[in-house]
């Protein structure tokens, strides 16, 4: 981090003094000034620095782990990660800065302080702020492939982004691009997954809609379960597709639990399926998979399910928020 730069922290300000300190934080996240890889102050330096209680720190930049903008490890700091949420805040501050600049520089014209102004201003966009649309629900569009737990997903940007929400497959734009585009053209803002971002990135290439990538992890009691499993127990993971079925199986091997044996499969291969629930001591599908694998194996079917990453919930809530 920069050490020209001085964050300030006002105890009579009307915003808590955590709040304070995390937006400034992300302004200097979002304009470049403490760019990805890079690491935040030591939280007792940080805490020093503006004399406030250490604690506060520590919480600031667990609430910046939570929303996907830095990374905290024991004895290596907190650094700037360089992924989607980080991409989303760029994007969002870097024309937040223009307009606010322009509207300080006639507010203190008009004799306005930046207090009395941010203040007023909050107060302002809650009684006058429009929605997107006369229903108020914006109109995104949901990209993804046929194998992952789509409805799961679906499902949780209709809640969290309190949005009207269509569904386009991958499989249904192959070799047609256009085919996005012109879909893309009607939403508001374009949502696809981690697996895919990329892809759909590429495929928007030259269009103007905004494109949000959310991401999702297992159940942590459903990881407890596999982890008191015995060594060598032969599970399978069975989602809508084969691919699905490998990102469930990569969450597990990511959370350390490499003491199983395991299988994958989508329920759109049959043969595949019954025969890995054959060989399987335990099959566990996503929600969307669930009813078919239970109807195949009674005995050995368990639910295995997905959870919306924090910062993703919080980056569909705060496309709700927006006017």
């Amino acid at each position: 981090m920069n050490n020209d730069i001085r964050l300030q922290a006002d105890p009579e300000f009307s915003y808590s003094i955590n709040v304070q300190i995390k937006e400034q934080l992300k302004w200097l996240i979002g304009i470049g000034a403490i760019r990805p890889g890079e690491l935040l102050p030591p939280a007792g330096q940080l805490a020093d620095a503006l004399q406030v209680n250490r604690n506060t720190v520590n919480l600031v930049y667990a609430q910046l782990r939570e929303e996907g903008l830095v990374s905290g490890k024991k004895g290596r700091g907190t650094q700037v990660l360089a992924g989607p949420a980080v991409e989303t805040l760029i994007r969002k501050r870097q024309a937040m800065r223009e307009l606010l600049s322009r509207t300080m520089q006639e507010a203190e014209e008009s004799g306005i302080s930046p207090d009395e102004l941010a203040l007023a201003g909050l107060a302002f966009a809650r009684l006058f702020g429009k929605p997107a649309a006369a229903d108020g629900k914006r109109k995104l569009l949901f990209v993804e492939c046929r194998g992952h737990d789509h409805p799961f997903y679906r499902e949780q940007v209709e809640k969290e982004a309190q949005a009207e929400v269509s569904v386009l497959f991958l499989e249904e734009i192959a070799g047609r691009a256009n085919v996005l585009a012109e879909a893309a053209g009607r939403a508001d803002a374009v949502v696809t997954t981690l697996n895919h971002a990329d892809e759909v990135r590429g495929l928007l290439e030259g269009v103007n809609v905004p494109l949000l990538t959310i991401g999702a992890a297992a159940s942590p009691p459903v990881l407890l379960e596999i982890a008191r499993m015995e060594a060598g127990s032969r599970i399978a993971f069975v989602c809508l597709g084969r691919q699905g079925g490998q990102w469930m199986a990569d969450r597990v091997a990511e959370a350390g639990l490499t003491h199983i044996a395991s299988d994958v499969a989508g329920t759109d291969n049959r043969e595949a399926l019954r025969k890995i629930v054959r060989q399987a001591d335990r099959v566990y599908a996503s929600s969307a998979a669930y009813d078919e694998l239970r109807s195949l194996a009674p005995d050995k079917a368990a639910l295995y399910p997905l959870v919306l990453e924090r910062s993703s919930e919080k980056l569909l809530r705060d496309l709700s928020l927006e006017p």
